[in-house]
Formats: C-alpha cells, sequence, structure tokens
C-alpha cells in the first residue's frame, strides 16, 4: 500500500495500517519536503517519493509492491491521484470528498469499473458509534429500543468553534483555500452527513435545499456555516454545520412510527411506546483524526474488496454524496430553493 499525502490524515493512516497485521504501507508520497523527512522517520525502510508519479515509475522488483493507494491530500488532489492510481491498475482508498462535482466522481467510478479495480471512499462516520446506534434504531428487532421502524425524519446538528487544521510547512488553513479545499463546512463536514443520511434511509433523496454563510458575506469565501434539507418524500432529513459556533458539539436524532432515538455528543436517549431508554456510547477523541474509527473502515473495504460483486454500492455512494453536495451549492445559490436530484 501507498499512503499518497502525509498531512494529518496521512500520519493517522499511517499509524492506523500499523496496527493490522494483514495492511503494509510501503511508500508514502508528499510534495512537502518537510513532511518526507517526518515520514521516512515514520516509516523506516519504505519509499519517500515526492509525487505518486515517482512511485508508479518504479521498475518491478524495485522493492515492495503497492496494490492499493490511500488518498490523504487536500480534495483538490483527489481527482488526479485516484485516476493516476486507477489508470495503473491500483485499487484506491480515498479521503471525502472523492469527488466535489457528480460529473467528476462519475468519471472515477467509471474508470474504475473499467480498470476492475475497487474505488472505496473513507467514509469514515459510516462505521462510528453514531451511525450505528442511528442505523440500529431504524432496523427491525436489533436490540434496545430498536424497531423505529423507516426513518420519518432525521437531524443532524455538527457545531464546531473553528475549522480543522492541516500540519505546519503545508497549507495548515487549506479548508479555508477554495482552490485547494473546492468549499467550505458543506464540502467537508457536509459530505459526512451526506452519505449517513444516504445509509440511513437507504436511498438518494428527491429534492435538496441549503442556505450558506460565508465569512464577510464574500462570495468568494468558502462557506463556514450551512443548513440544508434532504427531502426523500415520505421523510426528511435536516443538517446544520457551522464551523463559527463557540463550542465543539454533535448532536443526531431520528425518529420513526413508533419512536425516536437522539445522540448528543456520547449520551443516547431513546423513547418508544415502551417507555424511554438511555445509554452511553464509546467517548470519541476530540481531535479531527477519529483514529478508533479506522479499523472497522479498513475491515469494511477489505470485505468489499474481497467481493467484486459488492463494488457497486460504495461507488453509488461516491456518486450520489457528490451530487447531493453539487445540488446544495446551487440551492444556496439560488438563495435555498430546492434542487430537485
Amino acid at each position: 500500500m501507498a499512503v499518497a499525502g502525509f498531512g494529518t490524515a496521512g500520519g493517522v493512516r499511517l499509524g492506523g495500517y500499523a496496527s493490522l497485521p494483514d495492511a503494509e504501507v510501503v511508500a508514502v508520497v508528499d510534495p512537502s519536503p518537510g513532511r518526507r523527512a517526518a515520514a521516512a522517520a515514520a516509516l523506516p525502510g519504505g519509499r519517500v517519493a515526492a509525487t505518486l508519479a515517482e512511485v508508479l515509475a518504479e521498475a518491478p522488483g524495485a522493492g515492495r509492491a503497492v496494490d492499493v493507494v490511500d488518498v490523504c491530500a487536500p480534495p483538490a488532489f483527489h481527482a488526479p491521484l485516484t485516476r493516476a492510481a486507477l489508470a495503473a491498475g491500483l485499487h484506491v482508498i480515498c479521503e471525502k470528498p472523492v469527488a466535489a462535482r457528480a460529473a467528476e466522481a462519475r468519471e472515477l467510478t467509471e474508470l474504475a469499473r473499467d480498470r476492475g479495480r475497487l474505488l472505496f471512499p473513507a467514509h469514515n462516520y459510516g462505521t462510528s458509534p453514531v451511525m450505528r446506534a442511528l442505523s440500529e434504531a431504524v432496523a427491525p428487532g436489533s436490540g434496545t429500543g430498536a424497531g423505529l421502524g423507516p426513518p420519518e425524519s432525521a437531524t443532524f446538528r455538527i457545531l464546531r468553534d473553528r475549522h480543522a487544521s492541516g500540519v505546519p510547512g503545508y497549507a495548515p488553513d487549506w479548508r479555508r483555500s477554495p482552490e485547494l479545499a473546492g468549499g467550505g463546512i458543506l464540502l467537508d463536514h457536509g459530505t459526512h452527513c451526506v452519505y449517513m443520511a444516504l445509509r440511513l434511509f437507504g436511498r438518494a433523496p428527491e429534492r435538496v435545499s441549503c442556505t450558506v454563510s460565508r465569512a464577510g458575506g464574500e462570495r468568494s469565501a468558502v462557506d463556514e456555516a450551512a443548513r440544508l434539507r434532504l427531502d426523500f418524500g415520505d421523510g426528511h432529513c435536516d443538517i446544520e454545520l457551522s464551523w463559527t459556533s463557540g463550542e465543539r458539539s454533535n448532536h443526531y436524532a431520528v425518529r420513526g412510527p413508533a419512536g425516536s432515538v437522539r445522540v448528543d455528543d456520547t449520551r443516547v436517549t431513546g423513547r418508544t411506546g415502551r417507555g424511554e431508554w438511555r445509554r452511553s456510547l464509546v467517548s470519541p477523541s476530540k481531535d479531527q483524526t477519529h483514529l478508533e474509527w479506522f479499523a472497522p473502515m479498513y475491515e469494511d473495504f477489505r470485505r468489499v474488496l474481497g467481493d467484486p460483486g459488492l463494488w457497486a454500492a460504495p461507488a453509488r455512494e461516491i456518486v450520489d454524496t457528490a451530487r447531493i453536495v453539487e445540488a446544495a451549492y446551487r440551492s444556496a445559490d439560488a438563495d435555498g430553493r430546492a434542487v430537485p436530484l
């Protein structure tokens, strides 16, 4: 495996892979000399290069083989790195968002299909304790407080007092750069919320509406707060996101015909006709890495990799997520008018 991008995510991934007996990182790619030095210190005996092309161009037998590329660079580099790896016949794990635009998402998933390789999104919130709690709540007969029935409504409220920072030495505030990030909080945290909603409702919404606020009201600035509604016809999901709330907290709720479940940080409260119940989730890390979610995400990748019949599902999630986020930005540009999917 090669890790492309050795910032915060790449460093965490390298540590995560080191803890797994069936994974080995043999190369790290980063354009920053300082980050390459850090990678060389963290990966003794491994290859360190400035570009993925250098790794892909090495002659067979020059080092341990690369069969998977894990793309951990800022979003502007996701598509070119993914495209190069797939074209070279390698499987790809890619950080979110795999693509910022639906057309690009379709191009990449079609390239993966044509090359017979798996393009897998690093949608780590999909294996988080919060997502498991919400999924179990609407799944029939799967534990305490389960059996709410099909979701009728959901609410995701993600509040931050600042954007997550990158590493020193390479644009630590890249999330506020339109050129590197491709968008603001809607593309960043919003991507997580969108694929979580897709998994919870089991399908794409029919319409999307959204409003955003930008620093200083400047249209050239990235969005730092957003409100959007995903309308599924017989249900909806409301999402509120902020980098300027003055606090760090996470709130999720889902309601079905038989009751509701709410998650406030680590507290879960369920209400059904049988009464009210409470439990606690494993406390998540307070940083942006969520290393504790890495192993289950990687196991999901290994499971899907082993059965090509499953490869269409992550491809569909990549495309649907990009379609929804792109529609949300179109809605925001139209002052919140609902945009059909």
